[in-house]
């Protein structure tokens, strides 16, 4: 018995630098189909919270302003509207599209965005697109227009009649990506992966889930789906979501659920 004694303290010791360097709390004890009563990896939950996706495309109209604009040796009247722009980081283009009624063109039509300068010409009685960068824009915009002076012609001023709409294009796609970590013990006796989504949708699209750039899954939500192991790999992981043109998820729990053998 005392020679047992030895060999009994070794194996706890062992034992116990087992559970150390593999971490206790994520082992079980449990038999395995190839070594029976091998110390395996529980089966574990990884799951991302609370977030939206989405994807928006579309035109809005978003100011709107109309009168006369002159300016001469003896009159200086000038136009000034506000607009506001909801996501200005999802808008792709921006224009102004002024309508002039009636002009003298003694001087130059000059536009201004938010105290910069996006249009300064003779415009031809009609109508005009005029395009600008977007990186002008912010929420809280101010639209002016004014006329230049007629200069020497001081018996009249440079006049504009005009209307103009001020549109934005929105082209907006929205992803959400996390990554995530698996160790070699995992990946080793990892036997199945699972996705599961639970998430509310406007529009008509698809949520498309890729992990590691490969596409697992396309499709409505409730998502509770397989995808192959070979997807997955020691260390980082990347899992992304993002839907189709004109629609929104909003993702309350998105779970990747890896079994082991």
């Amino acid at each position: 018995m005392p020679d047992f004694l030895p060999i009994l303290v070794i194996a706890i010791i062992c034992l116990i630098v087992f559970l150390l360097v593999f971490g206790g709390g994520g082992l079980i004890f449990r038999p395995s189909r190839t070594y029976p009563y091998r110390y395996l990896p529980a089966d574990r939950t990884i799951e991302f919270y609370n977030f939206e996706v989405s994807f928006t495309t579309g035109e809005e109209k978003v100011g709107y302003v109309k009168g006369e604009v002159s300016n001469g040796a003896f009159v200086n009247e000038e136009k000034r509207v506000g607009f506001q722009v909801s996501d200005p980081d999802e808008v792709s283009e921006v224009l102004i599209n002024l309508r002039v009624w009636n002009t003298n063109y003694y001087g130059r039509l000059i536009i201004l965005v938010n105290g910069q300068q996006v249009y300064a010409d003779y415009p031809p009685v009609g109508e005009k697109l005029i395009g600008f960068d977007k990186d002008i824009l912010e929420k809280n915009n101010i639209l002016e227009i004014k006329a230049e002076n007629s200069g020497w012609k001081i018996w009249a001023p440079t006049v504009y009649i005009f209307d103009s709409d001020v549109i934005v294009n929105y082209y907006g796609k929205k992803t959400k990506s996390f990554n995530f970590e698996l160790n070699d013990l995992e990946i080793e006796y990892m036997e199945r992966a699972r996705i599961v989504v639970y998430a509310d949708r406007e529009g008509i699209g698809d949520l498309d889930v890729i992990i590691n750039r490969v596409k697992v899954h396309s499709g409505i939500t409730t998502i509770y789906k397989d995808f192959p192991t070979s997807v997955l790999k020691t260390g980082n992981n990347t899992i992304e979501f993002s839907t189709e043109p004109n629609t929104r998820y909003d993702v309350s729990s998105a779970q990747v659920i890896v079994f082991f053998e």
